[in-house]
């Protein structure tokens, strides 16, 4: 076993490229997509037909006191200009008592802007009518009670994050373990395989030293990623470090066991370099490895995805860092990630076997 499984390791070694290769995609690809989420605040144009160029910059920066805004002053014909241009959804005309949105199109962001400009206003009006009653003091408005919070989009910028990282992560690492596998065909196609299979070595120990050896390199490959993009990204994962560690190990397991089945029924090593990429970019697509599955509402797409082993890996960790989960309400996502190892494993090796026979 261990003689198989070193022989793997001094001819990875003699060519590293596959590996190297699909590292440095996955470290490329997480940073350009990470890096398009874009900041966590909201940019909002502001214009206005009554205030002059100094009462909209007081304006503005009163607004601005809350960072999850960006409130941008403008001029009014640029505004509507731009939002004929498309460049921007929509644009906040300010009043001195009232506000109205320039709206091109819908957008997601509006509903956010609209709930803070309105308390907004009705706080200055609440200020405005008080003074009037007593004009001789002065007044200001006060938090009742004051909370330190974290912005949700902050944290849901944090996840969004957390998702490109595992999900790029989990893609390349299917790409490095199969095409690695290759190797396995070409034993198999040059009689090497066979010459092991006959030998005095036992098959389970042959088998078992080159399961290890993909396995192993799934194993480094990840964790090494993970640890190099967790610090690129600012990303802090923390807590129910088992959890975490079982659900990956298990995927990596069920990786291995798929390209065993594929290599067992691929007829030429040719074909083997093409099943796998349609593999595995199909199964990332629709597990949700590129983007979040609430954006299908497609039933046979739901569906499609709930039997992909990646989407099981990535929102079971995703959804054990958001809900802290524990061990026991993670058994699901474990479980079915077993459950494919074993039918991927069982039906691959049954079909090498007979192939050897």
């Amino acid at each position: 076993m261990w003689t198989v499984y070193q022989m793997q390791w001094k001819r990875l070694i003699k060519n590293p490229l596959f590996v190297l290769l699909f590292s440095g995609l996955t470290l490329l690809m997480v940073n350009v997509i990470a890096g398009s989420q874009g900041s966590d605040t909201i940019p909002v144009r502001v214009y206005s037909e009554t205030f002059t160029g100094e009462q909209l910059a007081d304006r503005v920066e009163e607004l601005n006191h809350n960072a999850s805004f960006d409130f941008i002053p403008a001029e009014a014909d640029k505004v509507r200009k731009d939002i004929r241009m498309d460049n921007y959804s929509f644009a906040l005309e300010l009043n001195d008592d009232a506000y109205q949105y320039l709206v091109g199109r819908e957008s997601s962001q509006l509903p956010i802007v609209e709930q803070y400009v309105n308390q907004f206003y009705r706080e200055k009006k609440i200020i405005n009518e008080v003074k009037k009653l007593h004009p001789e003091r002065e007044v200001k408005l006060k938090e009742a009670i004051s909370f330190d919070v974290s912005s949700l989009s902050t944290f849901g910028s944090g996840i969004t994050n957390i998702s490109v990282m595992l999900g790029m992560t989990f893609y390349f690492s299917i790409y490095s373990i199969m095409f690695l596998m290759t190797k396995l065909f070409e034993e198999k196609t040059y009689g090497t395989w066979n010459r092991l299979i006959f030998s005095p070595v036992s098959k389970t120990r042959i088998y078992i030293g080159h399961l290890l050896f993909y396995f192993s390199i799934g194993v480094i490959q990840i964790f090494t990623l993970l640890i190099i993009l967790s610090q690129m990204l600012s990303i802090k994962i923390s807590g129910h470090y088992l959890t975490l560690l079982l659900i990956i190990l298990a995927f990596i397991l069920s990786i291995v066991s798929l390209g065993i089945l594929l290599t067992a029924l691929a007829k030429s090593i040719s074909a083997l370099q093409v099943v796998i990429p349609i593999v595995a970019t199909s199964m990332a697509m629709i597990g949700g490895a590129f983007w979040p599955l609430q954006l299908v509402d497609n039933p046979i797409l739901l569906f499609a995805a709930e039997l992909m082993p990646i989407k099981h890996a990535v929102y079971g960790i995703v959804e054990t860092l958001i809900y802290n989960k524990s061990l026991l309400n993670s058994l699901e996502p474990i479980g079915y990630l077993l459950l494919c190892s074993v039918l991927f494993m069982g039906i691959g090796i049954n079909l090498m076997e007979r192939a050897t026979e």
